[in-house]
């Protein structure tokens, strides 16, 4: 009976995996242990074939696009018109897609994705580390399952950044950005341009915000916004069960309207009072006034959380 001939993705796994075999005879047990220990502590082996290193040269606004299932993802801003990338892959079975349209000299758009050889690959085995350096107007889109996300100094237009179990860190990035996690805790430090982060269990924590639109909903996280309100912006928390605490400085100006259908509302600011009210048979209440000239729109809601708002010292 005549063999199958092996597709050119079957040959590849089946050619590492004998030679895996062969190597395996050979190796001292001395650096078998080193190998193991190395794993083992979560450090990425930096033997040849498993880095790759590539650089375009990018236009005024290039969009990059980064879909990972576990491992890390660091993007950066730097003051270059090229796209520089690093990519870590420690398996065999698992390799990179990397797309430059319309074309690798020039591209306007570039894709890069984790592609399973095998279908059956650990989960462990999947993991993908990416560094990226970006110029400045660059549109991210970036979804890492399992996997963490860090974004510094990025002067952008727009990004989107979406995990279901990774943590997430933005700082010091300039434009549009849209955050969302199911349970991986969001970091947001000194943003600038409008922002909505989302998630279902994690934490969601602001920063010093130099924006004026501000938008964050989690539904048993916990929301903590630290910084000052600018003047005529807008902002907006809510969660369901989790606790949320505001630190603002004294100087604050903004109008609030603050509403705790089950929990508590306990405010250490110097409001002028214009609603407030509490119900006989919960300890539901909401409040509703100005904290000096009222020139930001301070927004905050819960179902049976607990919203606590106090100064903080300049």
């Amino acid at each position: 009976m005549k063999a199958v001939r092996p597709t050119q993705g079957d040959r590849t796994v089946a050619d590492w995996r004998e030679n895996k075999t062969k190597k395996r005879a050979v190796i001292p047990y001395g650096q078998g242990v080193i190998w193991c220990l190395m794993v083992l502590s979560g450090t990425l082996l930096a033997a040849e074939g498993n880095r790759t290193e590539k650089t375009f040269d990018a236009g005024p606004n290039p969009r990059i696009t980064v879909t990972n299932a576990r491992g890390q993802i660091l993007v950066r801003g730097w003051d270059k018109s090229q796209v520089h990338i690093v990519y870590t892959v420690i398996s065999p079975y698992v390799d990179v897609d990397t797309e430059a349209i319309p074309s690798p000299e020039s591209p306007d758009k570039l894709h890069f994705a984790s592609h399973f050889l095998d279908p059956r690959v650990s989960e462990n085995d999947r993991t993908v580390d990416y560094s990226l350096d970006v110029p400045a107007g660059t549109d991210l889109e970036i979804r890492n399952t399992q996997g963490s996300v860090r974004i510094e100094k990025v002067q952008g237009d727009d990004a989107s950044v979406e995990s279901v179990g990774g943590a997430i860190l933005v700082s010091d990035y300039t434009g549009h950005l849209f955050v969302r996690s199911i349970g991986g805790n969001i970091d947001m430090i000194r943003l600038s341009g409008r922002v909505e982060a989302y998630s279902i269990t994690g934490d969601l924590h602001f920063v010093s915000p130099n924006t004026t639109r501000l938008r964050g909903t989690t539904t048993s996280g916990r929301i903590v916004f630290e910084g000052d309100f600018r003047d005529g912006g807008d902002y907006s928390l809510s969660e369901y069960s989790g606790n949320m605490e505001i630190l603002c400085p004294p100087s604050a100006s903004f109008e609030l309207n603050a509403k705790t259908d089950r929990g508590k509302l306990l405010n250490e600011m110097p409001i002028n009072v214009w609603r407030r009210q509490a119900t006989p048979l919960s300890t539901a209440n909401s409040l509703f006034g100005t904290h000096l000239t009222g020139k930001a729109t301070v927004s905050l809601r819960s179902f049976s959380g607990t919203i606590r708002i106090r100064q903080r010292q300049q």
